[in-house]
């Protein structure tokens, strides 16, 4: 599963390090903060908690890569851990969890790991959880844009449907970012409608696909 590196997640055996994103959902909230603001001079948790979510953003993609190659790793958040390399905040999951894509697979990622952090970080962070959503879907739509199989294909459209995210949530937050344009559209000119708060950091500028570039 060497290819998982590319998202920024390395699969061991009985891995481990010294937080988990059960941890760093809760208790370790603080800690998590601190590392990141020590990194890059953000100046609030807000911009810390973005950070971080763009980070986690490579997770998610990389379970949604997996499902596309048949694959599923299903351990629970607590089998999540953080890496601090240097500054830069990896994951390493345990192998033992992979195993053999099933049915409602998609949904588990989107319900079981995005929408729990999500809901987590934006209480903790004090931030929109339209900016946390759409820091995952710039990862997202990356992944399935150098993905040439069917399986992507399909999988990028019932992630864009409502009913997947139902009843937890109302509808698609994917969706919402096309801007009324079609996947391929969304994918080959990648524009946000919100900003990730990077121009807030120290010497930092407005992304090209920043909603607030001129």
């Amino acid at each position: 599963m060497e290819e998982l590196e590319l998202f920024q997640v390395k699969v061991r055996n009985a891995a481990a390090s010294s937080m988990s994103m059960s941890e760093a959902m809760t208790n370790r909230f603080p800690d998590l903060m601190k590392e990141i603001t020590d990194a890059t001079g953000a100046p609030s948790e807000a911009v810390a908690t973005s950070i971080f979510m763009r980070r986690f953003g490579f997770f998610i993609t990389a379970q949604l890569y997996l499902l596309v190659h048949g694959k599923m790793w299903d351990g629970p958040l607590d089998e999540v851990y953080i890496e601090n390399t240097e500054g830069n905040l990896g994951f390493v999951i345990d192998a033992r969890f992979i195993r053999e894509r099933r049915d409602g697979d998609l949904e588990f990622v989107v319900k079981q790991y995005a929408y729990p952090v999500v809901e987590a970080f934006r209480q903790a962070g004090h931030l929109s959880k339209i900016i946390l959503w759409e820091n995952l879907w710039g990862y997202i739509i990356w992944m399935y844009g150098m993905q040439d199989s069917q399986q992507g294909q399909t999988d990028a459209a019932t992630l864009l449907a409502d009913e997947l995210w139902q009843p937890e949530m109302k509808r698609s937050y994917f969706r919402q970012f096309l801007k009324e344009r079609s996947f391929e559209e969304a994918k080959d000119d990648y524009k946000r409608i919100t900003c990730c708060l990077l121009k807030e950091l120290p010497d930092g500028d407005k992304c090209p696909y920043c909603p607030l570039a001129k």
